[in-house]
């Protein structure tokens, strides 16, 4: 009993993880910029992305990984060993990477269990660190995937955007939504549908970020105080708004002292929708309390 974990690079784990977890193998998002196809993650980069979008008339894009580059990672996991494989894709509401996977699932060797995250970057990142922490301790498939399922369904994630002119130009978020907030000159939280259809929905106005994050750790503390089974644990996440981040890490950090907090960031893949200065924050059930809560029911 062997299990690896694919997933496509929009999870923005750390190099030092994904280095240091041979059973983790990643599919690299395609960025479409200038007229070349650049690979997220490995010859684009935040450090290079954001400057280029602040000074660019010519607007990236993404396509997804192709079903060959799946199949590549396939066979190098059948290569290794492995009998069992968990993609851990981006959210369908964002993406039609996840259902083209579905072409997979009746691969054999090694078997291939698709699981549905509707979330994407620091939802995600939880999820697979979930999913790679458990194979690596070789729990059984159906466990990996009750553990998935039970950080998943207790997940929220909940994020702000300097404006929605980027969303809007990709299809992630609808005209009605861009209109007002650039008419109403608001700062617009949003949310991804981790219950329902993984899309990206507004679901409140403040003027400032300040009230924004503040709406945000309101619903923190109120999903916490009526969701006491397990303890939750949090990933913040930024794009090209690192000081920012740092800042309202030790807030939520002061405010929450119970609550594990890591951190990670949007990448080129994301970038190109959401664009520059994103703060967010997805927080679920702790990995580490679900783990322990399947070893008492075995």
């Amino acid at each position: 009993m062997s299990i690896a974990i694919i997933t496509d690079s929009t999870a923005y784990l750390s190099s030092q993880f994904i280095h240091d977890h041979q059973n983790l193998l990643i599919a690299p998002v395609p960025v479409l910029w200038h007229g070349k196809t650049y690979t997220d993650m490995v010859d684009i980069t935040p450090d290079t992305f954001y400057p280029e979008l602040a000074k660019s008339a010519d607007m990236p894009s993404t396509s997804m990984p192709s079903l060959g580059t799946m199949e590549d990672l396939l066979d190098q996991a059948q290569k290794k060993g492995y009998d069992d494989v968990v993609i851990i894709p981006m959210s369908k509401g964002i993406s039609s990477f996840a259902a083209n996977l579905h072409e997979l699932t009746d691969h054999n060797e090694p078997r291939v269990h698709l699981f549905d995250t509707n979330s994407t970057a620091g939802g995600n990142n939880l999820l697979v660190r979930l999913a790679v922490q458990m194979a690596t301790a070789q729990f059984s498939i159906d466990e990996v995937l009750q553990g998935l399922t039970t950080l998943r369904d207790s997940m929220t994630i909940e994020f702000v955007v300097k404006d929605l002119t980027h969303l809007q130009r990709t299809g992630r978020i609808s005209n009605t939504a861009r209109i007002l907030g650039s008419l109403l000159h608001v700062c617009p939280v949003l949310t991804m549908d981790v219950h329902g259809n993984g899309k990206i929905t507004p679901m409140a106005k403040e003027r400032t970020e300040k009230r924004a994050l503040n709406h945000i750790q309101g619903d923190i503390q109120r999903i916490m105080d009526a969701n006491t089974a397990l303890p939750y644990a949090a990933v913040v996440f930024d794009g090209n708004h690192a000081t920012a981040k740092a800042r309202w890490v030790d807030q939520l950090k002061a405010k929450f002292p119970g609550l594990a907090i890591d951190t990670s960031f949007i990448g080129p893949a994301i970038g190109c929708h959401t664009g520059s200065g994103v703060l967010g924050i997805a927080w679920a059930y702790d990995g580490e309390a679900i783990i322990d809560q399947i070893r008492r029911q075995r």
